[in-house]
């Protein structure tokens, strides 16, 4: 009987340092199974992703770690998680965006119809939700949270009263 396809995903750590060029060798090693290697930012351990028959997730995830205990590129590490899902659904996954649909000042504008001189100043709100990405054209809001803010936001009707 054949399994299941599945990608497991096991993150590791070790103390003998894991750098590019380990992971290259251990992509090269297990490359059969369609690995693929990510390095902590700190060299401390990464992560390896493979492909895997089994007849369900525990499995699955059994032999992949016997698959990298196998293997002579990995230094000795110690495993902190371990995640399997049936092929179809990774695939599904993977297609999601990993980030939240954003939105700057010119898209709120629309959102809250109102100008966008107006919308520069909704952060000055302490209730405005804090921007998710800050880049060199300017903040970033989620989408979802902005309009949850208007949903529920109190629009008042012309121009605040100076104080004199």
């Amino acid at each position: 009987m054949t399994g299941k396809q599945w990608q497991v995903t096991v993150d590791f750590k070790t103390e003998q340092g894991f750098d590019a060029e380990k992971a290259f060798d251990l992509m090269e090693e297990i490359g059969a199974y369609g690995a693929s290697v990510a390095v902590n930012p700190n060299g401390d351990g990464g992560s390896v992703t493979l492909a895997v028959e089994s007849g369900d997730a525990a499995k699955a995830c059994s032999d992949a770690l016997d698959l990298l205990a196998g293997t002579q590129s990995l230094p000795k590490h110690e495993v902190c998680a371990i995640a399997a899902a049936e092929w179809d659904e990774a695939t599904r996954r993977n297609r999601e965006p990993l980030y939240p649909k954003v939105v700057g000042y010119a898209e709120i504008a629309r959102m809250a119809d109102v100008s966008r001189q107006r919308a520069y100043k909704f952060p000055e709100i302490g209730s405005f939700p804090k921007p998710v990405i800050e880049t060199s054209q300017g903040p970033l809001y989620s989408e979802s949270a902005v309009e949850a803010w208007l949903a529920n936001r109190i629009r008042k009707a012309g121009r605040p009263k100076s104080i004199s």
